[in-house]
């Protein structure tokens, strides 16, 4: 499995993403509308439904599976709201980064009532109708995780208007509110892993230079 990174045509210091492993291609990018995308390409099987449907397995050995195991644990276990580092800093006392951390703790329980939670959350199954169309007509995504892989099933819906397998997440109005939060720290995280990429190349070539 190879990870690639593809400066973004819309903004400066963002980067696509693609995934590869054999023939197929999983890429991750950022649409000018803010939205996130995925999208697979490569060979695919029709289910039960005559519908076409695309498989991107990641094993537990790959380096991307921690970052995709954070995002199956965030949706599954409803860890969506944390503080960041700039919170934090902002907290003055002791006292107030406690406050913070139990609200964020709260928020996070509460979702597991929500009825948004139980749409997409099916026996441990995480299932993402595509924010471009009502759920009837949209392409979906379903990610199932265990200990050994992480596996991620593209169904294209005829009825969908975008090209292929492709599935929109919106970070506004989104279906499935607020946990697109977690698709977007998965984005953010693989976007660490090019920098570090880069210094890696870096210091290699320091080094050689000596």
């Amino acid at each position: 499995m190879v990870v690639e990174f593809k400066d973004n045509n819309c903004f400066s210091g963002v980067k696509d993403i693609f995934i590869r492993d054999g023939r197929k291609l999983l890429k991750i990018f950022y649409g000018a509308n803010g939205d996130l995308y995925f999208d697979i390409f490569g060979s695919g099987n029709k289910n039960e439904n005559g519908l076409r449907t695309a498989i991107f397995s990641i094993k537990q050995h790959e380096e991307v599976y921690q970052y995709f195991e954070r995002l199956v644990n965030c949706i599954i276990g409803c860890e969506v709201f944390d503080m960041s580092d700039i919170e934090l800093k902002f907290c003055d006392f002791d006292n107030d980064v406690t406050d913070e951390l139990n609200s964020a703790q709260k928020r996070n329980e509460n979702l597991k009532t929500k009825q948004v939670y139980k749409k997409l959350v099916h026996n441990d199954t995480i299932i993402w109708h595509s924010d471009n169309i009502y759920d009837e007509s949209a392409n979906i995504l379903q990610i199932e995780g265990n200990r050994e892989e992480i596996k991620l099933t593209f169904i294209d819906n005829p009825d969908d208007p975008s090209f292929g397998f492709g599935i929109r997440i919106c970070n506004s109005g989104s279906k499935y509110d607020p946990f697109n939060i977690c698709f977007m720290k998965l984005f953010n995280q693989l976007q660490l892993l090019d920098k570090a990429d880069s210094i890696k190349k870096l210091v290699k070539t320091e080094k050689s230079c000596k």
